[in-house]
This record gives C-alpha cells, structure tokens and sequence, in this order.
C-alpha cells in the first residue's frame, strides 16, 4: 500500500459522508477535512444547536440531520429521512459514542456504553445499507479506540451491564465489539458481492468532550490543550487514521487503521492488527447473534 497523505483525499469531492458525532471533538475534525475537501457531508449529531452551528461553521455542502444513537426510533427516523432524501451513501463514519458515563439505560433498555458505543453502530448501519451495498467503493468506518487491546475475555452474561457495571470494562468492551462488527460485517457483505466494504480505525490518544466523565482536572481546557500538544495529539491528528479508512483508494475490507508508533498513542496512521480475539469468528458469530437478538435487524 503506498503511504497515506492528505494529497490523497481529494477522492472524497462530491461523495455523500455522514458523519456522527461531527459537532465536536474528533467528530468535528473528520467533518471539516471531508468537507474542505469537496466530500458533502451529513452532520450526524444529537444536538441540534450544536449540529446547526457546526453546519454553519463547515458551510459547503455540509447539512445537520437529528441523529440519538441511544434511541432506536431516532435512528430509524434518521435513515428514512437519509433513503428519501439520497440515492446514495458512499460512506458512514461511524464516530459518536460515551466514555464513562455513570451507570444509566437508553431508550431501549441497554446499558448506555453498550447501547450507544456498539448498538447504536450495528443498528445504523444496517438500517442504512440499503443506501450503500450497490455503490461502488462504499464503505463502513467504525472508529474504535486502543482500550479495545486490553480485553482478554468476555462474558456474554454481562455485555449489557445485566449484574454489575464497571465503566472501564463497559468502555474497553464496546470497542472491542466495533472491531468485531467490522471483521464480520465485511465477511457478510463479500458473501452478499455487494459493494460496501467495513473498516476500522482508533483515534489514537487525544483529549475532548468525550472525556467529560473523566476526573476534572483532566477535563481542564488548559491542561487537555498542554497535553494533546507534548504527549498525546490533536483532534485533528487524531481523525487522520478515520481520513485514511475513508479515502484510501487501497483500503481493503476487514483492515483496521491504527498508527505507526509501539503504543500508538500517537503517530503517523497505518494498517495495524487488533485485538486478536477479534479474529475468532465464532466470538463474531456470537456477538453478531446476540446483536440480531436485541435489535431484530439483520444484513439484509
């Protein structure tokens, strides 16, 4: 694969990208690049004040559409709007999500990290496939995070939080399991022949408002911008491994984008390996079975 640049992105212009979670932090970053750079791009976001002043901000072809990741309805409400208003989606980045949070239940009764940060991922993308299967050089890009290497096993009885909640493992889990969606969302959709390729990629370590349950002193705005800048990296460095996942002409399925540094806290993006229980498919044909269970969607 030759290596990444920003000269390479200009294979975005005129491609539909929507992006949750785009009104700050990361999100916000990975929408004003796409943007900048001829993409039109979905401003997926939670917060309407918020999503009308990002779509503002960026100008172009960029447009705001109300999007909950904790609530079913919302997102089934999001994807008509999307299959009614376009004839097609090139790519999803699938970005928003929680860390942390105390111990709280969606709309649905799921356990809000879980509901949000992996749920929430699976219902979308299948709600919005039949908008992307047949175009050509689509894909799906699920950020993920480093914390998804610490997990060695994983109890099934308490993926949703059923019997305790630890907001560290909850948080480790669910990246864990968007990696483990990729890998078999792309085996699916290449026994499918459809079009859509499923990647991955993690942000690396950077501080923004998805750190908000953190201790405080962590959430300072002064001490977040000393330590993006001389140990970890910015938002902006940060959305590179998600810019690379989304325009890399030899971006293959199943990949997963990382960076080239031993802890990969920061870095140049590249094509790392994950966390190797997310290689075993029977753990993904278990975790796509329990998925099936909970939502009632499947790859259609």
């Amino acid at each position: 694969m030759t290596p990444f640049n920003m000269g390479k992105i200009s294979s975005v212009q005129g491609k539909i990208i929507i992006v949750t979670g785009a009104n700050s932090g990361i999100g916000l970053s990975i929408a004003k690049i796409l943007s900048s750079n001829g993409a039109k791009v979905i401003l997926a976001c939670r917060n309407e004040l918020k999503g009308l002043e990002t779509q503002y901000l960026l100008g172009g072809d960029s447009k705001y559409v109300s999007l909950d990741l904790s609530c079913f309805s919302s997102i089934c409400r999001f994807a008509e709007y999307i299959k009614a208003t376009y004839s097609k989606v090139d790519v999803l980045v699938n970005n928003a999500g929680v860390m942390f949070p105390p111990f709280s239940k969606t709309n649905n009764h799921l356990e809000l990290t879980f509901g949000i940060n992996y749920i929430g991922y699976y219902y979308l993308t299948n709600k919005l496939m039949p908008v992307m299967r047949h175009v050509k050089s689509s894909r799906v890009v699920n950020m993920s995070s480093i914390a998804q290497y610490s997990i060695s096993q994983i109890n099934w009885r308490n993926i949703n939080s059923d019997f305790y909640y630890n907001k560290i493992e909850a948080y480790k889990l669910s990246n864990l399991f968007r990696v483990m969606f990729t890998l078999e969302l792309d085996r699916k959709l290449r026994d499918k022949d459809y079009e859509t390729i499923s990647v991955a990629c993690h942000p690396g370590v950077t501080l923004t408002n998805i750190s908000r349950h953190m201790p405080k002193v962590l959430r300072s705005s002064i001490l977040s911008t000393i330590l993006n800048r001389w140990i970890f990296h910015s938002a902006d460095q940060a959305a590179m491994s998600a810019i690379m996942a989304t325009s890399h002409p030899d971006i293959e399925g199943g990949q997963f984008i990382g960076f080239d540094t031993k802890k990969q806290f920061t870095g140049k993006p590249k094509i790392v390996h994950a966390n190797q229980l997310a290689y075993n498919k029977c753990l993904r044909e278990k975790l796509w079975e329990e998925s099936v269970k909970i939502t009632g969607l499947d790859l259609e």
